[in-house]
């Protein structure tokens, strides 16, 4: 398990300080500091490499029996590397150029560098990191590199209401991907519905309007970013062979912070990257960025996260410390509270630890005075005296050493559906939500899911997995249609909410309906809007809830049972049994709207399709709160499972202002497993 701080980013804090700090942070129980390795703080001059501050910091710090991981950053790039050529610079799709300046977050500048689509300054980056890991191979306080701080498009967050990056390599390199994926520039032509005489004609996007030619160019861009940080990975271990390799996502990009978002407007597809490296991390700063259910989306970011790191070590590579920086000095500063839950969402989804963003205050810039743990001269906070206890409470082999259990809940994720709701102009909001919708109704209801993306379907039919959740299902090729029908036949519980596979991969409606055929055996008839502020009503005789955005009608005559109706009696639920399982279909966007109103109703019928326990061990799990109030209707308990060789580990983590009473019943056990937990304290409890 990792518990430590992000420390050093050139020139802070002071060299006065460093002893004071380092020795602290080992008396708090940390055991692993993070320094930055700035390029522009190190080769100052060409082929002039200097790291007599990092070498000082990385002995102190074994000194002080703190593990060092050295962050590589050549996004504030050496002045000396840009030779004014505008036409190396990122470029952004209305023309702008993005110069070297200085960032929030690099206060040596040289941000944000050239774009690595140019061989030239690629190489320049791949010897700074391959010479840097090189000067560190062997030295035992070292125990990792991490390659790339939060992989995205650099720029980005700066510009998200554009497009990046138009430069000229990036043109070039997205002409050679069309080349390698249709052959010949007719058939790119079929694919885009366009008449090209000469490769020069073709060029990336700039607006929206037409399907494939976005969705290629933002599929382009996020196997190019995977396709860098290979490169990254590979000088890295080139310079220091066996030493591992990580990297960090900003956030998950499938859900974006407040849930907008982010996969092909930043770029960071954490599923891609994951791939590339031994140790796969993330950045959370949730009460700055995650708005006021920061509880909850910090546990979902960290639980897609987890299924995207496929087992690898992943951890809280930067959590924050204290006040983020909304305004001129900073939001509103974590709790005490806030510093355990957080943690304890990171283990309960199978995460090895946390390392604060950071140890001190920022003392400059638009960062100041923000994000540090601890005060001005030193001393602790509160938020500093929970770090610490969590660090010694949770740094322990039995959880360093225990893997995730499979849940029998899941909700699929899919590459394609966000990419399709990015080209119809930025819609990648609605994917987002529909995604948390249901997460959030088993959430509420204390029930364990989790995700399975379309890369790791083949998984499916094997796990433990009872019923998948599909919301806004856009896009299911006929890779994974089979692979659904399989799981159904097995006895799994699929549902599917309206439009399944109405869409290509590349963005054009299947006129046929074969997804929607082969799975719910239903017919399209047609796709309705529902007038603005209007949802989609429906009743099952048992039961009222509501979707979102969209309704879909269907045929009337359909093999299986109906078992619910609009308002208007057209068909909104069904059901079909195939094998040993069943596909139910629901005519709207039922995920969304629980997500957009938290209507009860709506998240009853929802976490009424899930597997209560969760677990194929578990008979029963029950919840009993008392004392105090509900300070937010979206706070619950998160109760997770995991193994270590046979032990079982039971995490929960109460995320609610009041003290709950936990009674988990196993299979087999005659005994259940009681336990308390007080207002916003979590607990490892040994099965």
């Amino acid at each position: 398990m990792l518990y430590g701080a992000q420390y050093f980013r050139p020139p802070f804090p002071r060299k006065e300080c460093w002893e004071r700090d380092l020795a602290h942070m080992e008396a708090m129980g940390f055991n692993c500091i993070k320094h930055w390795a700035v390029w522009n703080a190190i080769e100052k001059s060409p082929g002039v490499f200097d790291f007599t501050d990092l070498d000082e910091l990385v002995e102190l710090s074994k000194a002080h029996h703190l593990q060092v991981i050295i962050n590589l950053i050549p996004e504030g790039a050496p002045y000396w590397t840009y030779s004014g050529n505008r036409e190396d610079l990122y470029a952004t799709a209305d023309g702008q150029v993005v110069t070297y300046g200085g960032p929030a977050n690099i206060p040596t500048a040289g941000w944000p560098g050239r774009c690595m689509d140019d061989a030239v300054f690629s190489d320049m980056v791949m010897d700074f990191i391959r010479t840097t890991a090189a000067h560190y191979a062997g030295n035992a306080a070292v125990a990792s590199f991490d390659v790339w701080n939060e992989p995205h498009l650099e720029p980005m967050y700066d510009y998200r209401s554009n497009m990046l990056c138009y430069c000229t390599h990036s043109r070039k390199a997205f002409t050679s991907y069309l080349k390698q994926k249709y052959g010949d520039l007719e058939t790119l032509g079929k694919a885009w519905y366009r008449d090209y005489t000469d490769w020069e004609q073709v060029q990336p996007p700039t607006r929206f309007g037409t399907y494939p030619d976005m969705i290629d160019w933002r599929t382009f861009w996020l196997g190019n970013l995977q396709s860098w940080l290979r490169a990254r990975v590979a000088a890295c271990r080139q310079g220091a062979p066996g030493t591992i390799v990580q990297t960090h996502v900003a956030y998950c990009g499938m859900l974006g912070n407040k849930l907008t978002g982010g996969l092909a407007n930043e770029l960071g597809d954490e599923f891609l990257l994951a791939q590339e490296v031994d140790v796969f991390g993330l950045s959370s700063f949730p009460k700055w960025l995650m708005g006021k259910e920061h509880y909850y989306r910090h546990y979902l970011h960290n639980e897609m996260v987890s299924q995207a790191a496929q087992g690898k070590m992943f951890y809280q590579v930067e959590l924050q410390g204290g006040a983020g920086k909304p305004g001129l000095l900073g939001g509103e500063v974590p709790t005490a509270e806030d510093v355990s839950v957080w943690n304890y969402n990171t283990v309960a989804c199978g995460g090895k630890g946390t390392v604060y963003w950071q140890y001190a205050p920022e003392p400059s810039s638009l960062e100041s005075p923000g994000f540090g743990l601890i005060g001005f001269l030193g001393e602790d906070t509160p938020r500093s005296s929970s770090a610490s206890r969590c660090a010694k409470e949770l740094n322990n082999p039995l959880l360093n050493n225990a893997k995730r259990v499979c849940e029998t809940n899941a909700v699929f994720v899919s590459r394609k559906i966000s990419l399709l709701n990015f080209a119809a102009g930025r819609l990648e909001e609605l994917y987002a939500k529909s995604l948390s919708g249901v997460c959030k109704a088993a959430y509420i209801h204390g029930i364990p899911v989790r995700f399975i993306h379309e890369d790791h379907l083949d998984t499916l039919v094997s796990s433990a997995i009872k019923v998948l959740y599909v919301p806004m299902p856009l896009i299911l090729d006929s890779a994974a249609q089979d692979i659904l029908l399989r799981f159904v036949q097995r006895g799994g519980t699929l549902v599917l909410e309206a439009g399944a596979g109405l869409y290509h991969e590349d963005g054009e409606i299947d006129l046929h309906g074969k997804a929607l055929a082969a799975l719910a055996g239903l017919a399209h008839v047609e796709i309705q809007a529902l007038a603005e502020g209007e949802s989609a009503l429906v009743n099952t005789g048992g039961a009222l809830f509501r979707g979102a955005l969209y309704r879909q009608l269907v045929n009337k005559n359909a093999d299986g049972s109906y078992l619910g109706t609009f308002t208007d009696r057209e068909p909104a639920v069904h059901s079909r049994c195939l094998g040993k399982g069943r596909v139910l279909w629901l005519g709207s966007f039922v995920s969304l709207y629980y997500e957009n109103t938290g209507d009860a109703e709506t998240g009853e019928f929802l976490a009424g399709l899930l597997d209560t326990t969760g677990y194929p061990d578990i008979e029963r799990i029950s919840y009993a709160y008392s004392g105090g109030e509900l300070k937010d209707t979206v706070s619950s308990v998160v109760l997770r499972l995991l193994d270590n060789e046979g032990t079982r580990i039971l995490v929960a983590n109460n995320h609610t202002g009041r003290r709950v009473d936990i009674l988990v019943k196993f299979v087999g056990r005659a005994e259940p497993v009681a336990f308390s937990l007080m207002a916003y304290e979590g607990r490892v409890v040994t099965v």
